[in-house]
């Protein structure tokens, strides 16, 4: 079955078909224009020698006519006639031409070779023949009495034969044997043409399978590589351009995997690293706490100072350990082992819950928390991930949207849960939006943050989405604020791999 849309495809995604069809279309163009104008000029040629034969021809049987008759001589115009045009056709031999002579009274006798037509002469001719001293020709069917008619060239002449009158002579001359050989060379170019296209298609086709096979190779092996097979190779075979491309495909290839390599020993360090200190800062920094819990409660703490220093000693501990917390996380997550433990839950009730306990905070910053959609809604997901995206989200509206609503909504579409929290702050570029969920990312560097947070929130929060095989997206503009969307699927689906967040960016 033709499939144009196929085809099309084809087209634009092979190089070597897009050759081959335009090299033989190409060569449809040239020898097809070739092949019109050589049979052209050769059926030309035939022609005018045929021609020039017939005027040779009707000259000399016109001198002949004018002197055949002696005005002595005692014989019968009919016979006259007819001994006339069978002397004139026997000079043509076999097959030669027809003769017809046609008297300018109609008194006078007709005379024609046998079975050759009256009907053969146009009106046309005759008119031009009796209306000049010389020759006038024309292509016309020659027609017979038995009804046949061939191609031929009628030359017509007045003459005047002695003792009979004014006559027009007409040398009728069959061109079917000249046809035929045209026929022959249309046939015999358009067979060579044909030919010489399937030739030139069929070596374009070799020509481009052997430049285009290495280009293919080089994309597998691009994509192979792409894919995280570092030792695919091109094969490199001779000296020529496309040895050279493949060398320095394999050396660039050495290189990627060499830096690649590097970079992932520098990953997993890092990994231990973070994951090594955090753990090693944890049993100190428990102490710390503990000290500092003590500090705040001490009744023989009784200056101010004293007192706020304690509280703050606190505060900046808890945060530490947030980001501890935080840091353990990512650990977790680059190495794959983050583990979702998947529960029915109902999500309006996790949302309302998240609200509540961040109610004083949003009256602080005279934020005023709502809550729309459905009474209910139950999804599989692990609460506590969930929590920790849902509390992000809302401290983040709370702080870059102080003094401004923020509405919360739980909708469902399809076999997807969406809760969306918008906010009416300053918003974000376009640019910045493509970097909200980095590591460590912030819109405004210079901007102090007044409910903590390390930059690392948004980050874990768009992977722990992902291990619910969810997406957390953003959408801002600048002076209209934001809105967060979290689409988790209402059915729990397999264990995602989280995605290495070392690098990534916002999509």
């Amino acid at each position: 079955m033709f499939r144009p849309h196929g085809l099309l495809q084809t087209w634009r995604e092979s190089l070597q078909f897009r050759t081959v069809v335009t090299t033989v279309l190409v060569t449809v163009l040239v020898v097809g224009a070739a092949g019109v104008v050589l049979v052209q000029r050769i059926s030309d040629g035939l022609l005018a020698a045929e021609q020039r034969k017939a005027l040779a021809e009707a000259a000399a049987g016109r001198s002949i006519a004018r002197t055949y008759a002696d005005p002595g001589a005692d014989t019968a115009p009919e016979l006259l006639i007819d001994d006339l045009v069978a002397d004139l056709a026997e000079r043509g031999g076999k097959p030669g031409y027809d003769i017809v002579l046609v008297p300018k009274a109609r008194s006078r006798p007709f005379g024609a070779t046998e079975l050759v037509s009256e009907e053969s002469i146009p009106d046309y001719l005759g008119q031009a023949v009796q209306d000049s001293n010389g020759n006038a020709w024309v292509y016309a069917d020659i027609r017979y009495n038995d009804d046949r008619a061939e191609p031929g060239l009628i030359v017509g002449a007045p003459v005047n034969i002695k003792g009979v009158g004014q006559y027009r002579l007409y040398y009728l001359f069959q061109l079917k044997e000249v046809e035929e050989t045209i026929a022959l060379v249309r046939s015999t170019v358009l067979l060579v043409g044909v030919a010489l296209v399937v030739l030139l298609g069929l070596m374009a086709w070799l020509l481009t399978h052997r430049l285009v096979k290495p280009v293919r190779q080089a994309a597998r092996t691009a994509s192979a590589l792409a894919t995280g097979d570092l030792s695919r190779r091109l094969e490199v075979r001779g000296e020529d351009e496309m040895a050279r491309l493949a060398s320095s495909f394999n050396s660039m290839a050495d290189s990627l995997e060499s830096q690649i390599l590097q970079l992932r020993r520098l990953s997993e360090m890092q990994r231990r690293f973070v994951g090594d200190v955090s753990h090693e800062l944890r049993t100190p920094l428990t102490t710390i706490r503990m000290a500092a819990e003590v500090l705040a409660e001490s009744s023989t703490i009784a200056e101010p100072q004293s007192q706020r220093t304690a509280e703050l000693l606190q505060s900046e501990v808890e945060r530490f350990e947030s980001l501890l917390g935080d840091l353990l996380e990512v650990s977790r997550i680059d190495s794959g082992q983050a583990v979702v433990e998947i529960e029915d839950v109902d999500l309006v009730e996790l949302v309302s819950g998240q609200i509540q306990s961040l109610q004083a905070v949003a009256l602080e910053n005279q934020v005023e928390l709502g809550l729309r959609g459905l009474p209910e809604l139950y999804v599989g997901c692990d609460s506590r991930r969930i929590k920790r995206i849902i509390r992000n989200l809302l401290v983040n509206a709370i702080e870059y949207g102080a003094g401004f609503p923020v509405q919360v909504s739980v909708a469902s579409a399809s076999s997807t849960a969406q809760i969306r929290v918008i906010d009416h702050g300053s918003g974000l570029k376009a640019a910045d939006a493509e970097h909200v969920f980095e590591r460590f990312w912030r819109a405004d560097p210079a901007r102090v943050r007044t409910l903590g947070g390390n930059g690392l929130g948004l980050s874990i929060s768009r992977e722990d989405a992902r291990l619910h095989g969810g997406e957390l997206a953003v959408s801002s503009a600048p002076g209209k604020g934001c809105v967060f969307t979290l689409s988790l699927p209402l059915q729990a689906p397999e264990p995602v791999e989280p995605l290495d967040m070392a690098g990534s960016t916002a999509p």
